[in-house]
């Protein structure tokens, strides 16, 4: 059996910890997460129990246009592992069972309805990014908070072809970084 789980309570501060509750509560094997801004594009077919987890496709929307994919662990076993960091959080399993692809299902990702609702949402990601950062022992610089966010806004741009999603994104680098270069000092 499989259940969708959705991250929808507001002011999450620690993702992981969302997650792993929502599945300790669960009551099926397979469980599939979700945000409050992404849905499925079909349903889930043919979960083989060769793999703990699974790897899905995430179709990228900024303000309505396509903006690229990425790839995710969303899909996993029960009792397999557990989600950690708290945001931009990653699943780590206890067995050493790879994680499969899944092909013919892919997640559809609205990042934002607005430009300002973006802007609340990079400002509370890059705050708790800051402090995954900080707790994983990694240091700020003025060269990291410089060069970083150009790094940033080059790749993007290069991936997503979207001059203000790029922007955007740079924006994040630089404000995480710079708020873990105040949590140091």
């Amino acid at each position: 059996m499989l259940s969708i789980l959705i991250l929808n309570k507001p002011n999450i501060t620690d993702f992981a910890s969302v997650r792993n509750d929502l599945l300790a509560k669960s009551k099926s094997d397979w469980n599939l997460f979700l945000d409050s801004d992404e849905k499925l594009s079909a349903p889930i077919k043919n979960i083989s129990e060769n793999y703990d987890g699974y790897v899905l496709k995430r179709r990228n929307y900024f303000l309505g246009q396509y903006v690229g994919t990425d790839k995710i662990i969303r899909l996993v076993r029960k009792g397999t592992g557990k989600w950690e960091r708290i945001v931009h959080e990653i699943w780590v399993s206890k067995t050493s069972h790879p994680a499969g692809v899944m092909f013919d299902t892919y997640i559809i990702h609205n990042t934002a309805d607005s430009l300002k609702d973006y802007v609340d949402k990079i400002n509370n990601y890059s705050t708790l990014h800051a402090k995954a950062n900080l707790k994983e022992g990694k240091r700020s610089t003025l060269l990291k908070i410089i060069f970083f966010p150009i790094a940033k806004f080059i790749v993007t741009l290069i991936k997503s072809k979207h001059f203000v999603f790029s922007i955007m994104q740079s924006l994040h680098s630089f404000l995480a970084w710079t708020k873990l270069y105040f949590l140091q000092h």
